[in-house]
């Protein structure tokens, strides 16, 4: 084979791979995609699945599906943790990564429902609750850690501060740490380190829905 046609071939067997992995990204449902088995996968074989990244930032991927957005952590090539955005056509079921730990895939998914599904202890955090400037919306995490049963997996639970709702529990949660142990305790973020104000926070969000879920292993959480 010549040089020409040699590399006329590897362009075709290129432009061939490219077009089967966008297929596969267009016949992909979340439920595919955002699902407990594809966790330990290889990359390469979580984008047979989901498709090609729209976008990589180091071991960060992020694909879109069936008009959803989900972000794939895989150091070393390794699926290690899943997030997916939620909105009213992008919902989350859980059931496939913590078993009947999971709450009821067709409601909505708030706080207190995974409290209550899990039975808890959640661990909250938040990126800020005071003096957060005008440069982003910040954002409340839960954490919660299951148990042996299902492989330690984690599940983080997330809302933006945007809606009424999400603000005005923020608000209070803030108002209850300050009045206990100071404005600067909330500036400094410190409450991310102890788990004091755990039942407060879970008191105030309970019923706060959710605009993204995160499960997996070795999940980041905001410092203090």
């Amino acid at each position: 084979m010549n040089t020409r046609a040699l590399v006329s071939f590897c362009s075709t067997l290129a432009l061939s791979s490219v077009a089967l992995l966008a297929q596969a990204q267009a016949q992909a449902t979340v439920a595919q995609v955002f699902n407990g088995e594809m966790l330990g996968s290889s990359l390469g074989y979580f984008e047979s699945v989901a498709g090609v990244a729209q976008a990589s930032d180091g071991d960060t991927h992020s694909y879109r599906v069936q008009g959803c957005e989900v972000t794939a952590t895989a150091a070393g090539g390794k699926v290690s943790a899943l997030r997916l955005a939620l909105s009213p056509t992008c919902k989350a079921d859980l059931s496939s990564f913590i078993g009947t730990f999971a709450p009821p895939g067709n409601e909505p998914l708030t706080f207190g429902a995974l409290n209550r599904s899990t039975g808890g202890p959640m661990a909250f955090y938040a990126d800020c609750l005071d003096l957060c400037g005008n440069a982003y919306d910040p954002s409340v995490y839960a954490l919660w850690e299951g148990p042996h049963a299902v492989n330690f997996t984690q599940v983080m639970l997330e809302v933006v501060l945007a809606g009424d709702q999400a603000v005005n529990a923020a608000y209070n949660w803030r108002d209850a740490i300050s009045k206990a142990k100071g404005d600067d305790f909330v500036v400094d973020t410190r409450f991310n380190c102890e788990r004091t104000f755990d039942p407060a926070a879970m008191h105030h969000f309970q019923g706060v829905e959710v605009t993204a879920v995160t499960i997996g292993s070795g999940l980041s959480t905001p410092g203090c």
